[in-house]
């Protein structure tokens, strides 16, 4: 972490089996959209019986002989996490945004941003800083906005997860999964399948099975993934979509009713120029609802505590 004076305080005590858990982490700052951002998370994390941490990284942190002082604009966000049941922690830091973040991530269930804040040094913007955190951060990013600035993210609809066999997708079914259960919401389960793929040189290639034998693979594949999920959570309400299409359109026509899209997140590699797997940094940039990319390596257990 940036060096900077760290002022730590627990504000609640909603919560007791779920200290000790890891927190789910927010980023911070006076704009709507990291107020947005903070409420959401605290609804997710009450709902799942996990910790809050509040980030804010600013300029200085203002300590007094007594303890922190805050912010009047902080104070009132640490009271409505505390009203929505969140059993809340505070950091208050001095440092690069990106460092502090990172840093924080590395003990976090998920790292949480707003997504239209009021400059690029807050980490509020879902541009270069929020790449970069889904690229450095040891943990799941929520990047969360809803269908316009001033409009809150949507606090109903189903989680959906597009799946495509990959380590990764099985990380974000999973953890999609496990959200669903603890909003009480549906699951949709998305596989896209398309006869034109990217080349060994990055140019589009035209696949020579035919579209019913690619169906079958993918309906197949599927099928598969949603064994994991019927076993962990039998009661979990799911729903099956095998679409023929880009990932990205298919998800982005869901993203309108959902709650939440969580996709995985392999990273970037470039072949003759050809940027590959971007679709989940065009989900973070043009989603008109909260955005969760897990890394293969990003699930590390259960999101909540341990449940009474």
């Amino acid at each position: 972490m940036a060096s900077g004076r760290t002022a730590r305080m627990n504000v609640g005590s909603t919560g007791a089996s779920a200290r000790g858990s890891r927190p789910v982490v927010v980023g911070v700052d006076q704009s709507d959209s990291a107020r947005d951002a903070a409420e959401w998370a605290a609804d997710l994390a009450a709902a799942c019986n996990a910790p809050l941490r509040l980030v804010h990284v600013g300029p200085g942190v203002p300590v007094g002989g007594s303890g922190p002082s805050s912010p009047p604009w902080l104070s009132e966000l640490m009271r409505g996490t505390e009203r929505a049941g969140a059993d809340t922690d505070v950091v208050e830091t001095a440092g690069a945004v990106v460092d502090v973040l990172a840093g924080q991530a590395a003990e976090a269930r998920l790292l949480v941003l707003g997504s239209y804040g009021e400059g690029a040094w807050t980490g509020m913007l879902a541009g270069s800083v929020a790449r970069d955190l889904i690229n450095r951060a040891a943990c799941p990013v929520a990047v969360v906005r809803g269908a316009a600035p001033q409009v809150p993210p949507p606090r109903s609809g189903p989680v959906v997860v597009g799946v495509d066999g990959s380590a990764a997708s099985h990380a974000a079914l999973m953890l999609a999964a496990e959200l669903a259960e603890s909003l009480g919401v549906r699951l949709v389960a998305m596989h896209t399948w398309t006869d034109v793929v990217a080349g060994p040189h990055g140019g589009p290639r035209q696949r020579s099975e035919d579209d019913a034998t690619l169906a079958a693979e993918g309906g197949s594949l599927l099928d598969s993934e949603l064994e994991f999920v019927a076993a962990a959570h039998p009661a979990l309400p799911t729903e099956r979509y095998l679409v023929e299409d880009t990932a990205l359109r298919a998800l982005l026509d869901r993203a309108g009713a959902a709650r939440l899209l969580v996709v995985g997140h392999q990273g970037h590699r470039e072949v003759d120029g050809l940027m590959l797997g971007s679709t989940s940094t065009r989900l973070v940039e043009f989603a008109p609802c909260p955005v969760l990319v897990v890394k293969p390596s990003g699930a590390r257990g259960p999101v909540g505590g341990t449940r009474d």
